[in-house]
């Protein structure tokens, strides 16, 4: 007999519900890989701590762009300036980040097992908010990752 979930399928199963089938079916060694972050150390509020196991697994296969982008994040001790980041590309609207935001959050989420999907790598420093003279449109600002994932990429990426 085979039982077949597809993903869109399985994220309708309540949390509960899909631990304990990924506990009951998986591979125990693949469940133990990847519990290097326990649900509970995610928020919405906060960004995730990698650690250099995970930076490594995070950036392996990453376009060199997305590779670019982490860089600065290593290289000025977890904070880039929008502006910084889109210029990795020669784009000049923050929504072009989004997409790299996004890829990030979701690489992130499989590494570690969120099924909840709380955890993200990079927040937004909302002081540092820079606003168009008609507080309409972002002209720049700052995000960040933790210091410890900072320190984890940059043993990764500028090593």
């Amino acid at each position: 007999m085979q039982i077949v979930i597809e993903p869109k399928d399985f994220r309708k199963l309540t949390p509960e519900t899909q631990r304990e089938l990924i506990a009951k079916f998986a591979d125990p060694k693949l469940l133990q890989q990847r519990r290097t972050i326990r649900p509970a150390e995610t928020s919405w509020k906060k960004p995730v701590d990698l650690n250099k196991d995970l930076a490594q697994r995070l950036v392996h296969g990453l376009s060199e762009n997305h590779r670019k982008r982490l860089e600065i994040f290593a290289r000025n001790n977890g904070r880039a300036r929008m502006t910084e980041l889109l210029a990795v590309t020669g784009d000049s609207h923050w929504r072009a980040l989004s997409l790299f935001e996004g890829a990030m959050t979701r690489r992130l989420r499989r590494l570690i097992g969120d099924v909840e999907k709380k955890a993200h790598l990079i927040g937004w420093d909302y002081e540092s908010t820079v606003w168009d003279k008609d507080h309409k449109e972002i002209e720049d600002g700052v995000y960040y990752v933790t210091p410890r994932t900072a320190k984890a990429l940059k043993s990764v990426l500028l090593s």
